[in-house]
């Protein structure tokens, strides 16, 4: 999944593409609510249920939310900003892995032929740097999870993240588990201590590139009907 301050890049994004008068705009308690929708999906360690994930692709090392089953349940709903955040992090997840990481890594079976499965994986591609690497190596803090930690406080101070978010009311959506919103804010606080300039050690991502790519695909949304998410 992206970090959650990545998810709230997005989500910033989006805020600006708004109308200069539209309530979510202009309102900070309604963007506090959106900002805390967008990151309630990763609010539990078992997402299958919270990204709305479509059970016949459990075998995929990439599963995504199938946003019609957030819409089928919660359309109504899209016009409360943490319904909204909700859907506009399913929408990014969808987007990054879909379309975004074939761009960054590829991955093989021992065969050397490209796959999707994620029992048959036995090496991964870094398209940035060439290399070939272990999936175990990829997914760690010096590949993956590591570019995650070195892109947030450069995130942060680009676009001007907000510092004082608070978890609010709980808009009771039942896939998510908001009593631990309060532990994902306190994580984000110790995120914002690394320095800026670690974006420069990134592996496997190209910052710039990343976040062109995420504006274009919120840019996408407008204007945004439910059933656009």
């Amino acid at each position: 999944m992206p970090g959650y301050i990545l998810h709230l890049t997005a989500a910033k994004m989006y805020l600006d593409l708004l109308p200069a008068g539209d309530p979510l705009r202009i309102d900070p308690e309604k963007q506090n609510e959106f900002y805390i929708g967008n990151l309630l999906p990763d609010t539990v360690k078992e997402k299958s249920a919270s990204h709305f994930r479509d059970p016949r692709y459990r075998d995929r090392f990439m599963e995504w939310p199938h946003l019609k089953r957030f819409l089928d349940k919660y359309r109504e709903r899209l016009s409360e900003p943490a319904y909204r955040g909700y859907g506009l992090h399913l929408y990014i997840d969808r987007w990054f892995f879909r379309d975004y990481i074939p761009k960054a890594a590829a991955f093989y079976d021992s065969a050397g032929r490209e796959t999707e499965q994620r029992a048959g994986i036995s090496c991964v591609l870094v398209r940035k740097s060439g290399e070939r690497i272990p999936v175990s190596r990829y997914l760690s803090e010096e590949y993956y999870y590591g570019d995650y930690t070195k892109m947030n406080t450069w995130l942060c101070e680009r676009y001007d993240l907000p510092e004082a978010l608070e978890p609010g009311r709980d808009p009771e959506i039942g896939e998510a588990d908001f009593s631990r919103v309060g532990k994902i804010l306190r994580e984000i606080k110790e995120y914002r201590k690394i320095p800026a300039d670690a974006v420069r050690g990134l592996k496997v991502f190209d910052a710039e590139e990343l976040t062109e790519a995420m504006e274009k695909a919120v840019a996408l949304l407008f204007p945004l009907p439910g059933d656009k998410i």
